[in-house]
């Protein structure tokens, strides 16, 4: 299966430097939906909430996608799928990459909410797309672990409501994770008000 590469640039008054952001297994979520959480995530309670959240909008696919390109989530990670310009020299810039990535469209299910449909090829290229998608890198939602909610219209998106682990993440700002690039901290080297104010993104 081929990959997906994945951009996102994060604002230093906002999220944490990158020494810090990858200290618990990766870029995590603030409010990670059920089974969407490091180190042992699967993507099945995430998408048991994505399939709710879309019904609750009235099953409009177009309007969600509005709303998480509009403002943006707690309970996810908004990434372009082509670079993302450097705004400002303060922000961090990260490439993520998912291995073995498959994109599928969404199907009204009835009763029991929303469901898979056809397999589609716009992992590596997303000029093709005229829906909006889920991404997997899996063949079911039950053996993923990633789940990705992908926007057709407009610049191509996707959110991902799973933590993204360090092993994923291509770079930083150009720098690769580790000895020769980023060095990532480790939890006991922050102080206890560091604990307290970065509660969200810890993970066990």
């Amino acid at each position: 299966m081929p990959d997906m590469t994945l951009y996102r640039g994060e604002r230093h008054n906002v999220w944490p430097d990158p020494a810090v952001r990858l200290i618990w297994g990766g870029m995590t979520i603030l409010d990670p939906w059920p089974g969407a959480r490091l180190p042992n995530q699967t993507a099945t309670g995430a998408w048991s909430a994505l399939s709710r959240a879309i019904s609750t909008g009235g099953g409009d696919l177009a309007a969600f996608s509005r709303s998480l390109r509009a403002a943006g989530v707690s309970h996810g990670l908004t990434f372009t799928r082509v670079p993302d310009p450097v705004r400002s020299e303060s922000a961090h810039h990260y490439v993520v990459t998912i291995h073995h990535a498959r994109t599928f469209l969404l199907r009204y299910g009835g009763v029991g909410g929303w469901t898979l449909g056809e397999e589609v090829p716009w992992v590596t290229d997303p000029t093709p797309a005229d829906q909006d998608y889920v991404v997997l890198n899996g063949p079911s939602v039950s053996r993923s672990t990633v789940l990705g909610y992908g926007h057709f219209a407009g610049p191509p998106e996707v959110t991902l409501f799973t933590d993204v682990p360090t092993t994923w993440v291509t770079s930083v700002n150009g720098q690769p994770i580790g000895a020769r690039g980023i060095r990532v901290l480790v939890d006991s080297a922050l102080s206890d008000a560091e604990r307290v104010k970065l509660t969200k993104l810890r993970r066990p």
